[in-house]
């Protein structure tokens, strides 16, 4: 039991035991009577279902406007390291074939120059692409970051608009009671996002 717990314990202990002591210092009152209901008729549960609501994430990437712009900036981004990448690539094969080539030719000094420019040509390109996939992740990332930061946004709007006890990310949801209502809102949370 927290800490909370045991000190509301305690409080309602000595309270219980307070009015105890002055219940029986007061004159008794008369015992109330059960009021039963009409035959066939069950107590109406008055409690109110908590509503949640959940979003597909998936969903907003797939079909919201800054889900599209976003895989959009992505995708533009991934073809122009990819074209690059290739074009530097290609250099480095026609390097390497015109070494192999001509290397029987050249003497010992000029194999190591030209080995040693080749290597630092590999290294360059090495470089080069985990610099492409470093960038590729950096900004993958901000994109995430924005999105889901609009998605949050929007949805505490919707959820504190429309009653809902919590909106959560579909993928969160492992089991509900049955006092709960949930609602995919999805769809009113992609209208709710502000234009990109």
């Amino acid at each position: 039991m927290n800490k909370a717990a045991v000190v509301l314990s305690a409080a309602l202990l000595s309270f219980n035991f307070t009015v105890a002591v002055m219940a029986d210092e007061l004159p008794k009152p008369a015992t109330p009577q059960p009021v039963s209901s009409p035959k066939g008729v069950e107590a109406v549960r008055t409690e109110r279902p908590v509503k949640i609501g959940y979003v597909d994430m998936e969903k907003i990437v797939d079909e919201s406007d800054r889900g599209k712009k976003a895989k959009t900036q992505l995708k533009d981004k991934t073809e122009k390291y990819r074209s690059q990448i290739a074009v530097r690539q290609k250099k480095l094969e026609k390097m390497k074939s015109d070494l192999e080539s001509k290397i029987s030719t050249l003497s010992p000094q000029q194999r190591e120059t030209k080995v040693k420019a080749l290597q630092k040509k590999v290294t360059e390109f090495q470089e080069y692409v985990q610099g492409a996939e470093k960038e590729m992740r950096k900004m993958e990332g901000e994109l995430t970051e924005s999105l889901v930061r609009s998605v949050e946004k929007a949805a505490a709007e919707y959820g504190k608009a429309n009653g809902f006890a919590a909106i959560i990310p579909k993928r969160d949801i492992f089991y509900l009671g049955e006092t709960v209502e949930v609602k995919d809102v999805t769809a009113e949370v992609v209208k709710s996002l502000p234009q990109p």
